[in-house]
């Protein structure tokens, strides 16, 4: 591996936020260098304390992998063909596989953290981009965690664009040539969608809530979070980022992606959710629970607001997680650190409204930043409450496979600062197909038919956004 290179560009385009100019750059670079864009892209947005932010990446450097055989979970970090460092954890059936999961990545980040910057130099602002899929059934999930860090990086700011590279036969072609036509572009033609599948359907989709709500209905607090599909047929294949710029809104304050590794399958999304931030030992979860219709339905939207902000059921769900996110970071931050700095505002989408609060919280020494993701995951606002019960209820009431969804997507670094967006609005994109995915908390309040309905809110920027899927 040669020594990291660096480069600095002002934005050329200084209209447009770093989220647009992320967006217009990742399909220049796949361009550029197709050979790194068959290994990996990866593209992560975010606007963080008021400051708008994007890394793009390229190519496959290192990255770390978890592998699981249903007894071994076994961790890997990879340099091209040969493997640099691994551990193995044995999986014990009687805790929570996620808890058990974070709790071995958070061992390994100890150990090649150190060990990347001491025999490769590399700073500790060194960021991995990727995540990890939500294992609903985990005994199905052979690779639940997968980082990368790119051979090609761009961090991208309002003002600026910061290359970095690891290679020199790719350095030469990183130039001002490459931004300047980041532009914000329109669709040239917009994806033709011919055929729509709903899965579940609807009819057994409420056939399920009614089976299931009828186990809730003894017990006075708990939650689960129930999943469904639209299967998308395209006509033609369309490029993640031609995805992105289709569903995204502008200005975004909020998250965008897209994550595709060498198997072709890539995953695109606008979450507006923050799963979890680390700045520092300075740690920030935001849970998004309860949902109404938003801005775009233009005479009923304060309605909308008004129920959201006093239906029993919403803020029963919203503070049935929030409550549960304090109780956890309780677990791995400073005694007297943990401050509820927001509850139950509303944050409008425009297409749907949620309940908002924020948590911030000062992690203890020597806790990293999968410790915390090891007591907070999966949060009740994905999963549900209690998380064990919520487990077994998924699997015999939810009809797909969740992959990335609803689990995290974004980037930490050697030096542990981190931010990872919780993949809600997110789709699976490949060659023939979108699947659009969204859930739904059900309690014991819930109306079966409405949530389908809530359901179908939360992917209108997939199946309703500017550039109508107009079916034959």
């Amino acid at each position: 591996m040669k020594n990291l290179k660096h480069a600095s560009f002002a934005n050329p385009y200084p209209a447009l936020t770093a989220h647009e100019l992320g967006a217009a750059l990742l399909p220049i670079l796949e361009r550029r260098f197709p050979l790194l864009a068959s290994e990996f892209i990866g593209l992560f947005s975010h606007h963080t304390e008021g400051v708008n932010s994007s890394l793009v990446g390229l190519g496959s450097e290192f990255r770390l992998i978890a592998l699981n055989d249903g007894e071994r979970l076994n961790l890997e970090l990879q340099h091209e063909n040969s493997v640099c460092l691994s551990r193995t954890l044995a999986l014990d059936p009687s805790t929570l596989f996620h808890e058990q999961l974070f709790g071995a990545v958070a061992q390994f980040i100890n150990q090649l953290s150190p060990w990347l910057q001491e025999h490769h130099g590399l700073p500790p602002s060194t960021a991995f981009l990727g995540g990890w899929r939500c294992a609903t059934h985990p005994e199905r999930l052979n690779e639940p965690v997968i980082f990368t860090l790119p051979r090609v990086m761009c961090r991208i700011s309002d003002q600026q664009l910061d290359f970095s590279c690891f290679h020199e036969d790719i350095w030469y072609a990183i130039d001002e040539s490459l931004i300047t036509f980041a532009t914000d572009f329109t669709p040239t033609a917009n994806p033709r969608v011919t055929g729509r599948e709903d899965i579940p359907s609807c009819t057994d989709y409420v056939d399920n809530l009614i089976g299931l709500l009828n186990e809730l209905a003894p017990t006075t607090a708990d939650k689960v979070v129930i999943g469904r599909e639209v299967k998308l047929t395209l006509e033609r294949p369309i490029a993640p980022a031609l995805l992105l710029r289709l569903i995204a809104p502008r200005p975004n304050p909020h998250y965008e992606y897209v994550f595709r590794w060498a198997d072709e399958v890539a995953w695109v999304g606008i979450s507006p959710e923050t799963l979890l931030r680390k700045n520092g030992r300075s740690l920030v979860v935001e849970p998004l629970a309860g949902t109404r219709k938003g801005s775009h339905e233009h005479d009923k939207s304060a309605r909308y607001r008004q129920e959201l902000m006093s239906d029993l059921k919403e803020l029963e769900e919203h503070e049935t997680a929030a409550g549960l996110f304090f109780e956890q970071l309780s677990t791995v931050c400073e005694s007297g650190s943990l401050s509820l700095r927001e509850s139950r505002s509303v944050i409008d989408l425009g297409y749907v409204q949620h309940l908002k609060s924020l948590i911030s919280g000062t992690v203890k020494t020597g806790l990293n930043v999968f410790d915390a993701l090891a007591a907070v995951y999966p949060p009740a606002t994905i999963w549900g409450k209690p998380l064990a019960a919520c487990g077994e209820r998924i699997r015999r009431y939810e009809q797909i496979e969740r992959g990335f969804f609803t689990g995290g997507l974004g980037y930490f670094t050697l030096g542990d600062d981190a931010n990872f967006a919780l993949a809600i609005r997110t789709a699976k994109l490949t060659s023939t197909h979108i699947h659009v995915y969204a859930g739904s908390g059900i309690v014991k309040a819930s109306d079966p038919y409405r949530e389908w309905l809530e359901t179908n809110n939360k992917m209108k920027p997939y199946l309703a956004n500017e550039y109508v899927w107009n079916l034959p």
